[in-house]
């Protein structure tokens, strides 16, 4: 009785290895991907502007149980429940090496043309936080000459 008593303690004991394994490699994983994500938000400005109606509880946009409302949350909330009738007007995104993707929308209407120029302006604006962004950290970063 003792022997099997020892099997079973042996398969518990590798049952557990294998499952702390897995945990590890999905832990790893998980890290990983949302290293990914951090790297392509700091290499990379995208700017998306959308004109239209859309309606959605503020309640299921509260993240993390925080109050603060992020747009992937709106966005996401949207797909989902499709209460929208959004058209986008303009989409830029601007890769760390300078590759530059827009699309914009045609025939553009008088009020579009007026929200292409915002567009463009949080552009710029977002731009000019990037840069002074980057120059904080380098500034914080000490230089042997």
């Amino acid at each position: 009785m003792a022997d099997k008593d020892m099997d079973e303690n042996n398969k518990t004991i590798e049952e557990d290895k294998k499952t702390g394994k897995e945990n590890v490699e999905k832990g790893f994983k998980n890290f990983m991907t949302k290293l990914g994500d951090a790297l392509d938000d700091l290499t990379s400005l995208e700017v998306t502007t959308f004109t239209g109606n859309f309606s959605i509880e503020a309640t299921t946009l509260i993240s993390d149980k925080q109050n603060k409302f992020k747009i992937k949350n709106i966005l996401n909330q949207l797909t989902t429940n499709n209460n929208t009738n959004l058209k986008l007007v303009a989409y830029t995104r601007i890769e760390m090496d300078a590759d530059v993707s827009t699309i914009v929308k045609s025939d553009l209407s008088e009020s579009d043309t007026e929200l292409l120029k915002l567009h463009n302006e949080m552009l710029q604006s977002s731009r000019e936080a990037r840069k002074a962004a980057i120059k904080m950290v380098t500034n914080l970063i000490p230089i042997k000459k």
